[in-house]
């Protein structure tokens, strides 16, 4: 019994250790299921992204499989500005990927805006003048260049 105890708490801190140190990928998450519902579309965008950070599937799944959006906002204060800037260009890509901008991912959005420090009415020239139908890796490098120009 007591083994059984030991493997599910190094398990736990295994977890802890994976979300701790990948908010970006966290707070993605938590954005794909503000609404309710994770959108495929959402979850299979947070995997290329997790990718690209060099994260292994089991870790993305393990994250996308224990983030909850109830438990709050992790830390960001050890991302760089670069860091803080593609979180934010991540969100805006998650929120329009399935071509709908719910209120509550738009307000998650504004809640981290005001967290990291970037100007609202940037972030509103930013998700207005952007596609809401992302279709193409172009559709991605267009927000990316606005995210900079705008919020950078």
């Amino acid at each position: 019994m007591q083994m059984i105890i030991s493997l599910t708490n190094l398990m736990w801190k295994d977890n802890e250790h994976i979300m701790e140190n990948n908010p970006h990928l966290n707070i993605l998450v938590q954005m794909a299921q503000i609404d309710g519902e994770s959108d495929e579309t959402e979850l299979e965008l947070i995997r290329q992204i997790g990718k690209s950070e060099n994260l292994s599937d089991d870790d993305i799944d393990k994250i996308i499989d224990t983030t909850n959006h109830d438990g709050g906002i992790p830390s960001i204060e050890n991302l760089s500005e670069k860091d803080k800037l593609e979180l934010m260009t991540n969100l805006i890509l998650v929120m329009k990927i399935d071509g709908i901008i719910h209120k509550n991912e738009m307000q998650f959005c504004l809640d981290m805006i005001d967290k990291i420090g970037y100007d609202q009415d940037a972030f509103y020239e930013l998700v207005s003048s952007t596609t809401n139908d992302i279709q193409s890796d172009k559709d991605i490098q267009v927000i990316r260049d606005k995210a900079k120009t705008l919020l950078g």
